[in-house]
């Protein structure tokens, strides 16, 4: 398959534009999605660490 030319039907071209640009934007979601995550365990962590403080006396 030779990349160094674009296609002529339009069509192809735009179908993986598309889809590179779906593939993208699934990364980015799951990337986002896994960081929320960790900071919202890290923050609830925080907030029971405060109330409940390891040294009471």
């Amino acid at each position: 398959m030779n990349f160094s030319e674009i296609p002529e039907n339009p069509f192809i071209f735009l179908s993986w534009v598309t889809a590179i640009g779906l593939f993208i934007s699934l990364c980015e979601a799951t990337i986002k999605i896994k960081l929320e995550k960790r900071n919202s365990y890290r923050k609830r962590l925080e907030l029971i660490n405060s109330l409940y403080p390891k040294k009471l006396a």
